[in-house]
């Protein structure tokens, strides 16, 4: 739904001559972090969902421009301050940032997520490389002029990159762990959790048919 109205107000804007809507990951992460219920240990139990502080951080955005005046006079580090502390204070929460920081953690310290408990550490490693390298990429043409044109087209290769590029490296199962949905990778869980019960219950009533054919 939200894909959708995103796509009709580019269509009509880019109709009118006016930007583009774009995604602004960190002020939607700050905001999904201050809309979350958290526990003692910090794990979001459950986000409240509304569009009035969005509606709200917009429109104050558009009256802005009514004080151009005086928000020129602020310096421009401190506008750069602002930025650097919403972009830190985001990073824990990023899923990509706590994998690069595996490289330099311990074993023993490694958090316990899905992909941790059941995959292979270099398998981890691999789509971590792998996300830095396209990540390079759109980085890269994004801040050449020469080359800046072809930046959405770089971001639309990060489509067939997952559909096709991806698999050849990794398990279906794998890739689920490492960017699906919650509620799928908990689906996934319980399914190998009762698989590997299954395969338990097997193996010990083996082992007693065993031992009772041997005792005969």
């Amino acid at each position: 739904y939200d894909l959708l109205l995103s796509g009709l107000f580019n269509m009509i804007n880019g109709m009118l001559g006016l930007p583009w809507l774009v995604a602004t990951t960190v002020p939607c992460i700050i905001h999904l972090n201050a809309l979350a219920e958290k526990d003692l240990d910090g794990k979001i139990i459950s986000v409240q969902e509304t569009r009035l502080t969005m509606l709200l951080s917009h429109l104050m955005v558009g009256l802005s421009l009514l004080t151009l005046s005086l928000l020129k006079l602020l310096p421009m580090p401190v506008l750069y301050g602002v930025f650097l502390f919403m972009g830190m204070s985001a990073l824990p929460g990023m899923q990509f940032w706590n994998r690069i920081l595996l490289w330099i953690q311990q074993p023993s310290k490694y958090p316990e997520t899905p992909a941790i408990k059941y995959m292979e550490t270099k398998k981890i490693h691999l789509y971590t490389m792998l996300q830095l390298f396209f990540f390079g990429l759109v980085f890269t043409v994004q801040n050449f002029p020469q080359i800046a044109i072809v930046f959405p087209l770089m971001t639309l290769l990060c489509l067939p990159g997952r559909l096709v590029f991806l698999p050849r490296f990794f398990e279906g199962w794998e890739l689920l762990l490492l960017d699906g949905e919650d509620e799928n990778i908990d689906e996934w869980i319980t399914l190998k959790e009762e698989s590997m019960q299954g395969k338990s219950a097997c193996d010990v009533e083996y082992g007693d048919q065993g031992s009772s054919e041997s005792e005969a």
